[in-house]
């Protein structure tokens, strides 16, 4: 066995966790850590809304959003937190796992390991695959100002909806921006902080 192969050395690993990682194909066996870090990438994403918005021509500004940008509450922005929470819940689901594996890693059994990384596939699912179409979803609708008032008003006849249009919701981009950014840190931390444990790559 090469030392070099992280995958064989998970099948003959101690770890009955580790070991199920690799023992079934799937898109989501890369490390929790790993998963962690992309999760928080997503949130940085999201956090950038508030900087597009600034960039938008003057006259989309004017014409849906006017006033300061960061006071502002248009729909995007509440999309942006929705995705946020997406992404986060699926994060917070990863250390739930990444925090029952450091306490009782040792002790797992072939059957609860395999519980475990269902619960993990979950929140895998919720955080990177669901979270990501979000977050796709976000910056597009965030960008579509930059074709000019012509591909909003587009849009809007198509049924997609004014992404600019005031949300009715009393949280300004600003805050949303910092919120998510926080999100997005914490996730990143607390991935560095299972990496210096050992939960990073086999």
């Amino acid at each position: 066995m090469s030392r070099n192969d992280p995958i064989a050395a998970a099948l003959l690993s101690e770890s009955a966790y580790q070991r199920s990682r690799y023992r079934r194909f799937g898109w989501f066996n890369q490390s929790l850590t790993r998963k962690l870090t992309l999760q928080s990438y997503l949130l940085y994403i999201l956090a950038a809304v508030l900087p597009v918005l600034t960039l938008l021509p003057s006259r989309i500004r004017g014409a849906y959003l006017g006033g300061p940008i960061a006071e502002t509450a248009p729909r995007v922005c509440v999309a942006a937190l929705a995705a946020a929470v997406i992404v986060a819940a699926g994060g917070l689901g990863l250390i739930g796992v990444a925090l029952f594996v450091l306490v009782r890693g040792d002790e797992l059994t072939d059957e609860t390991a395999r519980a475990v990384r269902s619960v993990e596939r979950a929140a895998s699912m919720a955080g990177l695959a669901t979270g990501g179409v979000a977050t796709v979803a976000v910056v597009s609708f965030a960008l579509i100002g930059f074709g000019g008032v012509d591909a909003v008003t587009a849009w809007v006849a198509a049924g997609g909806g004014n992404p600019y249009a005031s949300s009715g919701v009393g949280l300004p981009v600003a805050t949303v921006a910092v919120a998510v950014l926080g999100l997005g840190i914490a996730l990143r931390v607390a991935a560095a902080l299972f990496r210096a444990h050992g939960l990073g790559d086999a």
